[in-house]
């Protein structure tokens, strides 16, 4: 029996949770999203069924790929927020099967690229993204771990630098893109940040007039943006007052909030500051993602 790929629009969210949860029931990075997680996933990513492929075998969901959708680099553009097959049906080439159905679908939605990321070590999936077309734009770092005894280090992290870290919306930290030396992957974008149904946890250091270095007290001069439970979506300080201690402060501050929790999926593996920042907290390397586009008939070439 052959399969079929179509839309995945007709089916409920609960299903689609429940064949997500059995296509990663043993993946290389535990997955243990709720119901509700995995609605709140899809929110931030912008996932629409409609421009999402599942593939049937008789009439049952065998594998999918949900994709979001939205721009990058100020283009439309889909994102492969999950691709999975069901235990049952693997080993038949439904990874690329269902690439090659995504391609069409979202060619003819008329979006100009695909993005993704997979897992170094995932060599199945990144020769079967190759081949589809698809070429490795950047490397991400996924570091994680749990900083020892977070409150008191935090207040010294911040008298040390020199500022204060208050909580603020995340919307004030709109203007502060520019201090950013690379841009968020999709999941951390600004686009996907403010479609996050759920509170962000917003920080933002200020000078405290007690840096002595000729600051004026009350300027903003860096920011953390994370979940409540600590995973980081976006951190930088400002060009001018980086090495003083800023960042450290900003982690040091967040883990207070967290209990030590703190990660941060798809660093920019050549950011040293930022992963040197972070193991300088007991905060290890983690897994690595490699970011992946195509473009699509029709899209504009790459720069």
């Amino acid at each position: 029996m052959g399969f079929s790929f179509r839309p995945l629009d007709a089916e409920g969210p609960e299903e689609l949770y429940a064949a997500f949860m059995e296509a990663f029931s043993d993946y290389a990075v535990p997955v243990t999203a709720t119901f509700d997680d995995f609605r709140t996933m899809h929110r931030r990513r912008g996932v629409s069924y409609a421009a999402s492929v599942g593939a049937y075998e008789g009439g049952k969901l065998a594998g999918f790929v949900f994709n979001g959708t939205g721009t990058w680099r100020g283009a439309p553009c889909a994102y492969d927020a999950g691709t999975g097959v069901l235990p049952a049906w693997r080993g038949r080439g439904l990874t690329a099967a269902m690439a090659s159905a995504s391609i069409e679908t979202l060619g003819k939605l008329g979006f100009g690229s695909w993005l993704l990321e997979v897992l170094v070590g995932n060599e199945k999936a990144h020769r079967a993204y190759l081949k589809a077309g698809f070429r490795e734009t950047r490397r991400f770092a996924c570091p994680e771990g749990t900083v020892v005894g977070p409150e008191q280090p935090g207040l010294e992290a911040e008298a040390r630098a020199g500022v204060r870290v208050l909580e603020r919306a995340a919307r004030d930290v709109a203007a502060f893109a520019s201090w950013r030396d690379w841009e968020p992957s999709w999941q951390n974008s600004d686009e996907s940040l403010a479609r996050n149904p759920e509170p962000m946890t917003t920080l933002v250091a200020f000078e405290d007039g007690n840096g002595g270095r000729g600051a004026t007290p009350g300027e903003p001069v860096g920011y953390l943006v994370a979940t409540r439970k600590g995973s980081v979506a976006q951190l930088a300080v400002r060009p001018d007052r980086r090495r003083r201690g800023v960042g450290r402060a900003l982690v040091a501050a967040l883990a207070s909030r967290t209990g030590g929790t703190v990660r941060y999926i798809n660093v920019q593996s050549d950011d040293r500051a930022t992963l040197g920042l972070l193991s300088s907290f007991g905060i290890g390397a983690g897994v690595e993602q490699r970011e992946m586009e195509l473009r699509l008939a029709g899209g504009r070439e790459f720069p």
